[in-house]
């Protein structure tokens, strides 16, 4: 059996795929449409995928009715494994979406909307990814076109008459048809996605897209519950769970109109802004307005119990929910099923100091008491904090940004006992491709690299020492967010700016 190929980052680039022409697939795919009252397009949609080139044979259509009146039919012109299912509980596109993986049996699950065109070589071309790269989650590319600019829509025979004639680009009279343009601006501007960020799950549109059903089922599958914004919240899971995303433009299509976030762009993020501020802590300005406590925290910490005093515990958690940051969540490990209710001597306790502990936390909403050693997933981040150790208020966001800014998957703070930032996806990933007797550092930093800092650098101090009180700079951005995009130029405004200030404040100071 070959190793899954190590993907550093997003760095797509070092994985061999191979050429369309002549490959034989092996794994079987499951094309997922969610439709809702779409029946003239989704007629379009199963006209191209009936002449793909990916064999006919490990190839299943499943078409989700969202509850239409009046009900979808299936089409003369569609592939010849095609299923139509009614959705039996909930509605909403990420519902479908669910609903169709678990009634489908393919390996590979390929989202395709049912206002798509794809063109014949759309499904092996993504699917190519998957046969080699079980992380990969590949984007397909659409161009729109709309009725009133290109003409009406072709019939079904029209598109499987133009397929067979390898004539695809001619469907629309040879139009080019309008790019989707914020993807593709993101994309060329980090190198086909290689040099993405911690962000780049931002622009997993589910219009068009394939992954492996095992990284579906190890992201959890769709948050049924969300109305719209699923593939953005899927997309950031999909992420924590270790996922690359790849651009495939070899995977064309057409898209029949504009998207609804085109049409009302402003309505839609006025939409998503509390449920992505709830369950995505990225962007962290999404979290300045609201709550204080949300479903999804920036970081699970984990403070091993063992033996200690209350006291000590109690010095640990409390650096940690006092800090600057509040969506982190502490999880107290211990043997807290060990507790009983049996009499005994209140102050002569064996377990005194643990039952302590958990009376002191059983009301915070931040701790939980654990058992067993827990993954921060969804959580972006991981932090190990011996109890012997203190956090400055600002400790845990100067972690996090330098994490973010060096791109690396742990941070080692140099102490005698180890304080270990994880990132999630680097984690998920190294479970991933980690060979055996290879050590889960060594693994995280062959997928995402590591760095050490110096205690003092980022305010850890030990239980008894002197406190650090923070207040340290964050780091100079390389790049700057704008507008979804990352931009040098803005980068270079904000550096200066920094730079200004900091000057100011010190010459002001004297």
């Amino acid at each position: 059996m070959n190793a899954i190929p190590r993907v550093l980052r997003n760095d797509w680039s070092t994985v061999a795929v191979p050429d369309l022409a002549g490959w034989q697939p092996t794994k079987t795919v499951s094309v997922i449409i969610p439709a809702f009252r779409s029946q003239a397009t989704l007629d379009l949609t199963l006209a191209s995928l009936s002449a793909q080139t990916y064999p006919a044979d490990l190839l299943e259509v499943v078409v989700v009715d969202d509850g239409s009146e009046p009900a979808i039919e299936l089409p003369a012109i569609r592939p010849a494994h095609t299923t139509l299912l009614r959705v039996g509980d909930g509605w909403g596109r990420a519902n479908a979406l669910a609903w169709g993986a678990q009634h489908s049996s393919g390996e590979i699950l390929h989202w395709l909307d049912a206002d798509m065109v794809a063109y014949p070589e759309h499904v092996a071309a993504q699917a190519r990814w998957q046969h080699v790269l079980p992380y990969a989650v590949t984007l397909g590319y659409k161009r729109f076109v709309d009725p009133e600019t290109h003409g009406p829509w072709p019939s079904p025979s029209v598109v499987l008459d133009t397929w067979r004639r390898g004539a695809a680009a001619d469907l629309f009279g040879g139009a080019a048809g309008e790019p989707h343009s914020y993807v593709e601006r993101y994309i060329t501007q980090t190198d086909q996605l290689r040099t993405a960020d911690h962000l780049a799950f931002r622009i997993h549109v589910g219009a068009t897209a394939a992954l492996t059903r095992s990284l579906y089922e190890a992201a959890g599958g769709f948050d049924t519950e969300l109305r719209l914004g699923e593939d953005t919240e899927f997309g950031y899971r999909l992420a924590q769970a270790g996922a690359v995303f790849v651009p495939e433009p070899a995977a064309r299509s057409w898209h029949l109109g504009r998207t609804q976030v085109m049409r009302a762009r402003e309505q839609v993020a006025r939409y998503n802004a509390a449920f992505f501020a709830d369950r995505i802590p990225y962007p962290r300005h999404t979290r300045k307005a609201g709550g204080t406590v949300w479903t999804v925290p920036l970081a699970e910490v984990v403070i091993p119990v063992g033996d200690e005093s209350l006291e000590r515990v109690r010095g640990a958690v409390d650096s940690v929910l006092h800090g600057t940051d509040l969506d982190v969540r502490v999880n107290l490990l211990g043997a807290w099923d060990k507790l009983d209710d049996g009499r005994v001597s209140p102050l002569g306790d064996p377990d005194l100091d643990r039952r302590l502990i958990a009376a002191t936390y059983r009301g915070e909403p931040r701790v939980r008491l654990v058992t067993e050693p827990v993954s921060a997933f969804p959580a972006p981040y991981l932090l190990e904090l011996p109890p012997a150790y203190r956090l400055a208020p600002d400790s845990l966001r100067h972690l996090v940004e330098l994490a973010d800014h060096h791109r690396v998957g742990l941070i080692r703070v140099a102490t005698d006992e180890p304080v270990l930032l994880w990132r999630t996806a680097a984690l998920r990933r190294a479970e991933l491709v980690r060979a055996p007797g290879e050590s889960r550092e060594d693994a995280v930093a062959a997928v995402h690299g590591s760095r050490t800092e110096p205690a003092a650098a980022v305010g850890v101090t030990a239980d008894g020492g002197p406190a650090d009180a923070g207040g340290r700079s964050r780091p100079m951005p390389s790049t700057m967010e704008v507008g979804g995009v990352r931009s040098l130029a803005q980068a270079a405004l904000m550096v200066a700016s920094l730079t200004g200030r900091r000057l100011k404040s010190r010459f002001g100071r004297r």
